[in-house]
């Protein structure tokens, strides 16, 4: 079995070339918008009017462009931070939202989707940060991978006999018996948990995964993961 010398190295790559591509889709888009303002200024000199509709559109698409812009570079230089410490104190419900932001691409690539579905209660973790993430990611690409077009995996968190734990859910139900436990991608995800000091499992019901984190987790070796996998 093929194995990734420098997993993390990978990982990294992986998530911030996905990032910037989407970065670039937002310069891209705002190009656009601020070519039609200036187009709309332009015709407006020879009318003598001006389409303060359109205007607006153009600029309200212009405002969240940029919101989602920096909400990207925000995400994936947080990302990177997570080399800083061998240990870090996270809570789960933003460490979920962060990598929803960043996997928006993985999923589109499958024609799916990926929805955090929030948290009201913190569920605050010790652990090394990159490899949570790692983890994370290797979840939700086992869904993304199994699912079948226009699939939605909801992603949760919450607690359950004194574990944080998060549930990567199809939003379809009884759509499909898995995940298949005998594939690289769960083999990986079972190393990563277990290199965290957690546990991967089969939903009860239905297709989905949950990852169950003890309160001390703090996993933070550094080795070569099986079957690694990275989109780009």
């Amino acid at each position: 079995m093929k194995t990734e010398r420098y997993p993390e190295a990978a990982f990294l790559s992986a998530m911030t070339a996905s990032t910037t591509h989407e970065a670039r889709n937002v310069l891209a888009i705002i190009k656009e918008s601020a070519g039609l303002v200036e187009d709309l200024v332009q015709i407006s000199g020879t009318r003598g009017s001006l389409d303060r509709e359109k205007v607006g559109r153009a600029l309200k698409r212009i405002d969240l462009q940029v919101k989602r812009g920096a909400d990207l570079l925000t995400t994936l230089n947080r990302l990177a931070h997570t080399l800083d410490q061998d240990l870090s104190a996270v809570e789960l419900n933003q460490e979920v939202e962060q990598l929803v932001r960043l996997s928006q691409r993985f999923a589109r690539q499958k024609d799916q989707q990926v929805v955090a579905e929030g948290g009201v209660d913190e569920q605050r973790l010790v652990v090394n940060a990159l490899r949570l993430h790692m983890t994370l990611h290797g979840a939700l690409m086992c869904c993304l991978e199994e699912l079948p077009q226009g699939s939605t995996v909801n992603v949760g968190v919450h607690e359950e006999d004194g574990l944080a734990v998060a549930e990567f859910r199809s939003a379809e139900g009884e759509i499909a018996p898995g995940p298949a436990v005998d594939g690289s991608g769960w083999i990986k995800l079972e190393y990563l948990s277990g290199a965290l000091g957690a546990r991967a499992e089969r939903c009860p019901s239905g297709y989905g995964i949950r990852i169950l984190f003890p309160r001390d987790t703090g996993g933070g070796g550094t080795a070569s993961v099986p079957g690694g996998h990275t989109a780009t």
